[in-house]
């Protein structure tokens, strides 16, 4: 199940961008210990929904929304996920 946030980016002209992104709960997964209590890890997929700044919607580079997804998965808390966590992972 995916949330919506905001964050705020600065372009390289100082050029000050809102996004609004839906992020998937990420479970880094279990690599160690027995075979079988070991699984791959799943979800923290980024999707940048919008963009925009006071003056109104704008259009992102494809290097911009490359980066600011990376950005966004890296710095992202995702303690605030685990509420849905347990219904996150029985959807699937």
């Amino acid at each position: 199940m995916a949330r919506t946030y905001f964050k705020d980016f600065e372009r390289e002209d100082g050029t000050e961008i809102t996004v609004e992104y839906s992020i998937t709960p990420y479970d880094s997964g279990v690599s160690s210990g027995p075979a079988e209590s070991c699984y791959p890890p799943e979800g923290g997929e980024v999707e940048i929904l919008k963009s925009f700044t006071d003056a109104g919607p704008i259009k992102l580079t494809d290097d911009e929304e490359n980066a600011w997804c990376t950005e966004i998965f890296e710095s992202h808390d995702f303690s605030d996920d685990y509420d849905d966590y347990d219904d996150w992972r029985h959807e699937y």
